[in-house]
């Protein structure tokens, strides 16, 4: 399709669309008062399935894009069209397109487009353009947020007249100079899981570096990003890849007992549930993850303490009874409890921490940890894990209960 510039003043905005003239969009869309753009739109979109968009060029299809975007009269209804050609090719052209509206319109576009940022970095390129032209307040969505962390990694050039951008040679020059680092950082920190997992290293290793040089609190970072791993367990190689990057010492990692200690039991729920599947099935190999089971990598990193073990020997006993590397690493962890003494099978945790470790003979001398024989073999308590309790069997009628002996007494 040829390009033809068209200058007569009563030519249709879909004619300039089609002879591929954007400049002429512009100047049209900037005549016509906002009723007659939304009819605009309308014409548009009837004539946008006329031609086959392989065989649009280059200028017909910024034409077409421009006249679009100035045919949105309300901001509700170009973040809409943004949203859903979120991936068009940005040009001046687009900045002289949001030029035709308010300041206040602009602003409230930016303030729509913030909440409902995607993965699209024409649409955070655009948004943030607008904060700079309007000086609106910056969005705070973790999704926009998790959008700039993005855009300045990947550092691409913006169009002209295009606001925006960081300069830096890598990402950490680029966040220290950007002006949106001391707003969203701390952002970034409050709800650092979702943008953790299911991300790039980098984020993190960014996120870590920052609060190395005092812009994030590390142990705010590492709070939040333990109560989010609690709330919403993550998949088991990413959070392990976390935990071994956030190298905890002991300090920070008795300061997330709690949250480790949920983690715990809903790992430890799984592989009683799961002991038996093919996840676990592997031989064990702590150094080397893809040799191991999901589950128990992921149980070595969280590295409970043996307190925290003795809590759950009972649940380490029944996991003796699943495959060969789940079983193995509860000899490995009832074996640890005997050598520092901690409570041993036969524990009754009802009577109290006075009784831990101790057998009900005997006060004096504590009852030692017996990793085979029968002891080792003991089946769950249904009390202490209702998931162990057995099933009734429908085709079970109990029998009645004898009726007790007579005494006699002297002189009957």
């Amino acid at each position: 399709m040829r390009v033809t510039q068209l200058t007569r003043s009563d030519t249709k905005l879909v004619e300039l669309v089609q002879a591929g003239d954007v400049a002429g969009v512009v100047r049209k869309l900037a005549a016509l008062p906002p009723a007659q753009r939304r009819a605009g739109a309308v014409e548009l979109s009837a004539d946008r399935g006329s031609v086959p968009r392989r065989e649009l060029t280059a200028e017909v299809k910024a034409a077409l894009f421009a006249a679009e975007l100035g045919c949105q009269v309300t901001p509700e209804a170009a973040t809409a069209w943004l949203l859903t050609y979120r991936y068009f090719k940005m040009d001046t052209w687009t900045v002289d397109v949001l030029n035709l509206h308010s300041v206040a319109w602009r602003t409230e576009l930016a303030a729509l487009l913030g909440e409902r940022a995607t993965a699209s970095d024409t649409v955070y390129t655009l948004t943030e353009h607008l904060v700079h032209d309007t000086g609106c307040p910056l969005p705070t969505s973790q999704k926009f947020v998790l959008a700039w962390l993005f855009n300045r990694a990947n550092n691409r050039q913006r169009p002209a007249r295009m606001l925006g951008g960081a300069p830096g040679a890598d990402l950490l020059e680029r966040l220290r100079a950007d002006p949106f680092t001391p707003k969203l950082i701390p952002l970034a920190v409050a709800r650092p899981g979702r943008l953790v997992f299911d991300r790039p290293a980098w984020l993190l290793e960014a996120l870590l570096a920052f609060a190395a040089e005092g812009v994030a609190d590390r142990a705010e970072l590492i709070h939040n990003l333990f109560a989010d791993m609690a709330a919403a367990p993550p998949g088991e190689a990413q959070a392990v890849a976390v935990l071994e990057a956030l190298a905890l010492t002991p300090a920070e990692h008795a300061s997330v007992a709690p949250e480790r200690a949920a983690l715990i039991e809903h790992l430890l729920g799984r592989l009683l549930h799961e002991g038996t599947r093919i996840e676990t099935a592997p031989l064990l190999e702590p150094a080397r993850l893809s040799e191991t089971a999901p589950l128990l990598a992921f149980l070595r990193a969280l590295k409970p303490t043996p307190p925290e073990e003795a809590l759950r020997v009972r649940d380490y006993l029944a996991l003796l009874d699943g495959s060969l590397p789940v079983a193995a690493y509860a000899r490995e962890v009832l074996a640890r409890l005997a050598e520092a003494g901690l409570p041993a099978p036969g524990t009754r945790t009802e009577d109290g921490p006075a009784h831990v470790g101790r057998d009900r003979r005997s006060d004096d001398q504590p009852v030692p940890f017996r990793t085979t024989g029968p002891l080792s073999r003991r089946a769950p308590n249904p009390a202490a894990n209702p998931a162990h309790a057995p099933k009734p069997n429908p085709a079970h009628v109990p029998r009645p209960a004898p009726a007790p002996a007579r005494t006699r007494w002297a002189g009957q």
